[in-house]
């Protein structure tokens, strides 16, 4: 019996804060293949002492052997699989995400591109894998002769946009939209958002579209779900379309 037959199996005996966690990883195993314990509390909606007891409950010692122990679940499973499928079958779903990429409204890109293009500084904001739209999105824009201000992490954030103007625009990109980090770091920002506010996202179910003004949901969430990495590639696509329609403006 693999871990996740094992995981199925004493599903219904786990208390409900260890049902969340194992609900997560029935549904999401590849994932756990990059996530910290406390990334894996914060996507199961749980505490890090549930996914603890979680793992101890399965009979380990605590997350790190866990986490082991999957790994080489998923490293079996993709050793079993036929490599050129995998090939065909990224391929193809990354073609149908594209091609989803056209459902976007049209409204919102027209009106995002506006606020970017006024006369006030954009403030791009991205963190950690969603700093690498934010951040070909600020050249983009330097290039094409419009000043933005970046930032990578939430510390510096909060430096630069104390210089916010209620005239200004601000774009946040964050697959998850989770509004944890956000909230703590940037508590005045959440209280008081310019009009002009983007979140881009891939999650149809963002907390922070709550704070935002605008919320643009690019498709591709199960997509990158499936992803060892916090995939970006969608949301870069989607900057380099912006671009190219800004500079159509020009």
């Amino acid at each position: 019996m693999d871990i996740i037959e094992s995981i199925k199996k004493q599903h219904l005996e786990l208390s409900k804060s260890e049902q969340k966690v194992s609900s997560y990883i029935i549904k999401h195993p590849d994932n756990i293949e990059t996530f910290t314990i406390t990334k894996l509390a914060n996507e199961a909606k749980t505490s890090t002492s549930a996914v603890l007891r979680f793992c101890q409950s399965l009979g380990f010692q605590g997350y790190k052997e866990f986490r082991f122990e999957i790994l080489n679940y998923l490293h079996n499973r993709r050793q079993k699989a036929n490599p050129n499928d995998l090939i065909n079958n990224y391929l193809t779903d990354y073609a149908k995400v594209i091609n989803q990429m056209q459902q976007i409204d049209h409204k919102q890109i027209d009106y995002l591109i506006d606020c970017l293009m006024n006369d006030e500084l954009n403030y791009l904001l991205g963190i950690y894998y969603s700093s690498f739209p934010a951040k070909e999105l600020y050249y983009g824009l330097s290039d094409l002769g419009k000043p933005s201000l970046y930032s990578n992490d939430y510390i510096n954030s909060a430096h630069i946009t104390r210089t916010m103007k209620n005239s200004s625009t601000l774009v946040l990109f964050s697959v998850s939209g989770n509004k944890q980090d956000f909230s703590n770091f940037l508590p005045d920002l959440t209280n008081d958002m310019p009009p002009h506010s983007f979140l881009i996202t891939l999650n149809p179910k963002a907390e922070l579209s709550k704070i935002f003004s605008e919320t643009i949901i690019l498709p591709g969430s199960v997509f990158s779900n499936r992803s060892v990495t916090d995939g970006q590639s969608i949301p870069i696509l989607f900057v380099e379309m912006l671009l190219n329609l800004i500079h159509e403006k020009i």
